[in-house]
C-alpha cells in the first residue's frame, strides 16, 4: 500500500485505444530513401533522399528556383566573407554566366577576399597570430586598392571594385564575384559596416567615401528586393549584416508600393542564427511565400545546389560536350586534381562504333580511381592505324557519345599514333589499357612509373570489337 492514501496508482485498464490502422502518420516507405547506386545521375540521387525534412526541402527548393528562374524571376543572393574563403567563386560565377543569378550582394569582408584572390590567387591570414604584434589586417596592397577605388567612385561600391579589377586586368579577375558580374552587369552590392573591414584601420581609409558609395549599394538593393515577387532569395554565410539589410530593403520596397509577398528564401550556413532565421526566413514570407534552412558546411552545400539547379535546367548536350578538352586545358585539370589529391585514372582508344564492351571497360577504368581521362585518336590517327574506310565515324562523334557517359570524366584528342605524349604531359596516377595488352608493351608506361604511377590491365569481354560489329554488317549486306 501507498504510504500516502491520496496518490494511488491509476488504473489504466479502460484506457482508449485505436487500431494503427486507423492512425495519421506523417512517416511512411513511400517518403524512405533510395539506396545510393554507383554511376547513377545527380537527379538520381536527389530524387533518392528521404522524402522527409531537409532531403523533402532541398528538392521543395529546387524545383522553386528552377520554376523562378525559367519565369525570368529575380533570384539574389546574399554572401559572408566565408563563401569566398571556401573557394566558392567559380560556383557563382558559373551561375551568374548561367543567367541563373540575378544580383548578388556581399558585406565589406566578402568584398576583400574577392579582391584578394584577384589579385594574387591568396587570401584569409591568420588572424591569431599577426594580431599578436598589430599587423593583422596590414596589407597594404589590399588596403590601397579597394580605399583608392572607393574614394575616387562615382557609383556604388561593388560597380567600382568589380570595374577597377577589369581595368586593372588582376591576373586572377576570372576568378573574381565582384568583376564576373561587373562584366555580365549583373548588380553586385557591398554592405559595408564601418570599422568591420580592416581596410577602414588603414591611413588610406576615407570614411565618408566609403559610406557614400555603400549607401548607393543600399538603395540598389532596395530595387533588386522590390523585384523578387515570384522570385527568391538566398542568405548565405551572413550571419548579421546582411539579414539587417534584407529586412531593412524589404521594407522600403513594400513602403513604396510594390509587391514583394510571395517568394522563396533560404538560409545556407554552419549555424543557424537568430538574424537569418527571423529576418530571412520567418518576417518576410509571413504573408506569403516560404522558406528553408539548410545547416551545413558551405563547401559541400552549395555545390550540391548549384549541381542539383544543373541538372534540372542545365542543356545536357553542351555539359558533356565540356568534358572534350584540348591538351592544355587537360594540364590545368590535372594539376588541380594532383593539388587536391585525386586519383586519376587514364586509359586511350580509337572507339569507333561505340559497343557494350567499350562501355563495360571505360566503367572498370573509372572504378580504379577518382577520375577518367580518356585519351581518344584523331580520325586521321585512326586511318593510320585501322586503315583505309577508317574510323567509321569521325571524331566529333566518337567523342560526343564517349563524353555522355558517366564513367567519362576528360576526353582528350591526339593525333598521334600513339597516346604517348599526352600520357607523359599529364603523367596520370593509374594508366590502363585491355588485356589484349601486356604491361611491357603499353606506350606511357615507362613515363607513368618513373613519376610514382601504376599500370594496369582490364580483362576485355570475350567477342566486343568494332571489327566484328562492321563484319557482321558486311555479311548481313551481301546475303
Amino acid at each position: 500500500m501507498p504510504s500516502n492514501p491520496k496518490f494511488v496508482p491509476i488504473d489504466l485498464s479502460k484506457v482508449k485505444t485505436y487500431p494503427l490502422s486507423e492512425r495519421p502518420n506523417l512517416v511512411s516507405l513511400a517518403g524512405f530513401a533510395a539506396p545510393p547506386r554507383s554511376g547513377t545521375s545527380f537527379g538520381a540521387l536527389l530524387t533518392g533522399l528521404p522524402d522527409i525534412l531537409k532531403g523533402a526541402d532541398l528538392r521543395s527548393l529546387v524545383r522553386g528556383l528552377a520554376e523562378a528562374i525559367q519565369n525570368k524571376k529575380t533570384i539574389a543572393v546574399g554572401i559572408g566573407g566565408h563563401v569566398v574563403k571556401c573557394g566558392l567563386a567559380p560556383v557563382f560565377n558559373d551561375l551568374m554566366r548561367r543567367g541563373w543569378i540575378s544580383a548578388i550582394a556581399m558585406n565589406g569582408s566578402t568584398a576583400i577576399h574577392d579582391v584578394e584572390i584577384a589579385m594574387c590567387g591568396n587570401t584569409s591570414e591568420d588572424v591569431a597570430e599577426s594580431l599578436k604584434d598589430g599587423s593583422f589586417g596590414m596589407a597594404q596592397d589590399t588596403g590601397d586598392f579597394i580605399n583608392h577605388t572607393i574614394r575616387d567612385a562615382q557609383g556604388g561600391y561593388g560597380q567600382a571594385l568589380g570595374q577597377k579589377i577589369l581595368e586593372t586586368h588582376l591576373p586572377h579577375q576570372r576568378q573574381s564575384i565582384l568583376a564576373t558580374a561587373r562584366k555580365l552587369d549583373i548588380p553586385v552590392t557591398v554592405h559595408v559596416a564601418l570599422g568591420t573591414d580592416f581596410v577602414h584601420q588603414q591611413p588610406s581609409a576615407d570614411g565618408q567615401a566609403i559610406g557614400r558609395a555603400s549607401y548607393e549599394d543600399f538603395r540598389l538593393f532596395c530595387s533588386v528586393v522590390a523585384s523578387l515577387e515570384g522570385g527568391a532569395y538566398l542568405n548565405i554565410g551572413s550571419a548579421v549584416i546582411l539579414p539587417e539589410v534584407f529586412l531593412k530593403a524589404l521594407t522600403v520596397a513594400r513602403n513604396l508600393g510594390h509587391k514583394v509577398q510571395n517568394f522563396i528564401t533560404a538560409n545556407f550556413d554552419m549555424i543557424q542564427h537568430y538574424r537569418p532565421q527571423v529576418n530571412v526566413i520567418q518576417r518576410p514570407t509571413q504573408e506569403g511565400g516560404i522558406g528553408y534552412t539548410f545547416t551545413g558546411h558551405h563547401e559541400i552545400m552549395i555545390p550540391l545546389l548549384a549541381r542539383a539547379l544543373t541538372d534540372t535546367l542545365g542543356d545536357r548536350s553542351a555539359e558533356s560536350n565540356s568534358k572534350i578538352l584540348s591538351l592544355k586545358q587537360a594540364q590545368l585539370v590535372r594539376e588541380r586534381y594532383r593539388e587536391i589529391g585525386a586519383k586519376v585514372v587514364f586509359t586511350n582508344g580509337c572507339f569507333d562504333l561505340i559497343h557494350r564492351g567499350h562501355v563495360t571497360y571505360l566503367q572498370k577504368a573509372r572504378s580504379e580511381g577518382d577520375i577518367l581521362f580518356l585519351g581518344v585518336n584523331s580520325d586521321d590517327s585512326v586511318t593510320r592505324l585501322k586503315g583505309e574506310g577508317r574510323p567509321i565515324l569521325p571524331l566529333e562523334d566518337r567523342a560526343g557519345v564517349l563524353a555522355a557517359l558517366e564513367a567519362v570524366d576528360h576526353i582528350c584528342p591526339f593525333d598521334e599514333d600513339t597516346p604517348q605524349h599526352l600520357i607523359a604531359a599529364l603523367l596520370p596516377d593509374i594508366l590502363i589499357k585491355g588485356g589484349d595488352y601486356t604491361l611491357d608493351t603499353i606506350v606511357g608506361r615507362e613515363e607513368v612509373e618513373a613519376a610514382g604511377g601504376q599500370v594496369k590491365t582490364i580483362p576485355l569481354i570475350e567477342g566486343q570489337s568494332t571489327t566484328n560489329i562492321v563484319q557482321k554488317i558486311l555479311d548481313g549486306a551481301q546475303t
